[in-house]
């Protein structure tokens, strides 16, 4: 259905860098069918050493075929640039929609939503015998539908030489970015290794972040996380059971948590209470001993989506006045379309809205 000849495509926004800044993201439109997709540009000149990682990444997506998956359509050059054709996400990553919409974290049903999503495409990479290695919430992404997983730049599989190997041992690439998310027997380089359930710990982590607006450890040195995290700390749902005094909490803002009025911000949490079930939920996802961790299958029958069987992301969204634009409405040439794009959907200032594999 989609071609190869970039004329096919118009391409209407810039949506921000990706890559270290080697690409860019566009909204664009499929004249043909007149399909709105996302379009990644690469300057095959600015990828040098860069290009095999790319093209190993796309090889593992064409690998994968699951709805909660990111996927692309095609791919193909053009006067010596890197054309990857994707489905357009149009609320951009959690990350995004929690700038835009949501500052203190999502709702517990919205968020119960995209945390059963995440866990039904974790259990098919899993049994697939890949580990993601970066789960959290700018590489979740959220269509009209469904919640899917992105980021899979540094995603890796147990399968080598033809066998099955039981553990890992190396440290993600680029993992300086993700040390609050990874697991503690990732971090801890050890002969034990790590194996899929440091991806559980992850979803832990980026449950906490869904449901707090920030990660846990953003107020933490790399070395007090680690240690915290070796001596078993599991970070917090922040509700009116678990928000600290207003001692504490300020001085968690001052690091970063939040913005605007801490006592105003605090006042939030404290005026919520999630349910015993989503509390539970990420205890057992941040269990220290990955051996007594969940797995991905376990976790499909956890209590916690039982409230998703009468709802979707779709009217959750709907039920908070969030609509998506008419993509059709917008033309290239006005000067204040990235604004009427990002005030309707998502924040397109490119250090905000995160769009990657």
């Amino acid at each position: 259905m989609f071609g190869h000849d970039i004329r096919s495509y118009d391409l209407k926004v810039e949506l921000t860098k990706c890559f270290n800044g080697h690409g860019i993201v566009y909204l664009a439109q499929h004249l043909p069918s007149r399909q709105h997709v996302a379009i990644k540009k690469f300057l095959m000149e600015d990828l040098k050493n860069d290009f095999n990682f790319i093209m190993e990444e796309s090889k593992h997506l064409r690998e994968f075929n699951h709805p909660n998956i990111l996927s692309y359509y095609t791919a193909f050059v053009h006067n010596l640039d890197l054309y990857f054709i994707l489905p357009l996400m149009c609320f951009g990553s959690c990350r995004d929609t929690m700038n835009n919409y949501f500052e203190t974290g999502f709702p517990e049903t919205l968020l119960a939503c995209i945390l059963r999503d995440v866990v039904l495409g974790l259990e098919y990479l899993h049994r697939k015998g890949y580990i993601h290695r970066s789960i959290k919430a700018s590489h979740i992404f959220l269509n009209e539908s469904r919640a899917i997983i992105g980021g899979f730049r540094v995603c890796t599989s147990f399968l080598g030489e033809g066998k099955r190997v039981k553990n890992l041992h190396e440290l993600p690439p680029q993992s300086t970015k993700s040390l609050n998310w990874l697991a503690p027997e990732v971090l801890a380089q050890n002969l034990l290794g790590y194996t899929e359930k440091s991806d559980i710990y992850s979803l832990g982590i980026t449950a906490c972040e869904l449901a707090n607006g920030v990660e846990p450890f953003s107020n933490f040195q790399p070395t007090l996380m680690l240690t915290e995290k070796m001596r078993g700390y599991q970070p917090l749902l922040l509700d009116c059971t678990t928000i600290p005094s207003e001692e504490v909490f300020a001085q968690a803002m001052d690091s970063g948590v939040g913005d605007g009025n801490s006592s105003q911000t605090r006042q939030i949490y404290a005026s919520r209470q999630f349910s015993d079930a989503l509390h539970k939920f990420a205890e057992l996802c941040l269990v220290s001993n990955p051996i007594n961790r969940s797995s991905a299958h376990e976790l499909l029958n956890h209590p916690l989506f039982k409230q998703c069987k009468h709802t979707s992301i779709r009217e959750q969204f709907a039920a908070r006045g969030i609509e998506t634009a008419d993509f059709n409405t917008l033309k290239g040439d006005e000067s204040n379309l990235t604004n009427e794009f990002s005030g309707m959907t998502m924040d397109t200032s490119g250090s905000n809205f995160e769009w990657d594999f």
